[in-house]
Formats: structure tokens, C-alpha cells, sequence
């Protein structure tokens, strides 16, 4: 696999790559943006209702986590932007499931013998 090649593939759950066609899941959205004051209780409310949670940060700053986005940014953006009056910039930050392992301790004699 060539240099190229390499920065634009992506790891499964099964240690396979994803070709850039077929990109992986969005498992959360994080939204780090500045809002005008007077409106961010009304924003604050609009994503809430949505289901996304919210920390405040001073009086203008929010970040929002969206798990397991199922599409419609675009919409919610321009909706937020409508309710504050004028677009603001948002940092906009995807995580991805990419593998997911569960660890179990091996059982031994002593613990075998003390559950006797």
C-alpha cells in the first residue's frame, strides 16, 4: 500500500480497512461553538429537546454530544444559526467505534478453591 493509499484508509471492528467509499460509523458528534448570549437559553432548549446533551462554558460558549447521529447536521446547523440571528462557527469533532474489546481476568486454582 502506497503512501497515498495509506492516509485515506480506515480500520474495521475486524482489522480489515475500509476503503475511502465506505467510511465508518459515526458513533458521537461533539460541537464546540459561541453563541450570542440572548439566545443561548433558546438554542440550549432546541438541542435539548433533540436528545443531545449540553455543557455551558461562561456565558456564550456551548459543547454538545450527539451519540449516534443518524443524519440531519446540516438541517440542525442552519436551525441553530436561524435562532441565533447570524451563523457562528462551530468545531465539529466525529468519533468512531473502531474496535471494541472486553477483558476478562483468567480464573486460577486459588480462586476455584475459595468458591468451594
Amino acid at each position: 500500500m502506497g503512501m497515498k493509499e495509506s492516509r485515506i484508509s480506515r480500520f474495521k471492528e475486524d482489522g480489515t480497512v475500509n476503503s475511502p467509499e465506505n467510511p465508518l460509523s459515526i458513533e458521537m458528534i461533539r460541537w464546540t461553538f459561541t453563541v450570542s448570549p440572548a439566545h443561548r437559553v433558546e438554542i440550549e432548549t432546541h438541542l435539548l429537546d433533540l436528545g443531545l446533551e449540553i455543557q455551558t462554558r461562561g456565558d456564550d460558549v456551548l459543547v454538545v454530544t450527539w451519540d449516534e447521529p443518524a443524519g440531519g447536521i446540516d438541517e440542525l446547523i442552519e436551525e441553530l444559526w436561524a435562532i441565533n440571528a447570524e451563523p457562528f462557527e462551530i468545531t465539529h469533532e466525529e468519533f468512531h467505534r473502531v474496535n471494541l474489546l472486553v477483558y476478562h481476568p483468567e480464573e486460577t486454582d486459588e480462586a476455584d478453591s475459595t468458591a468451594a
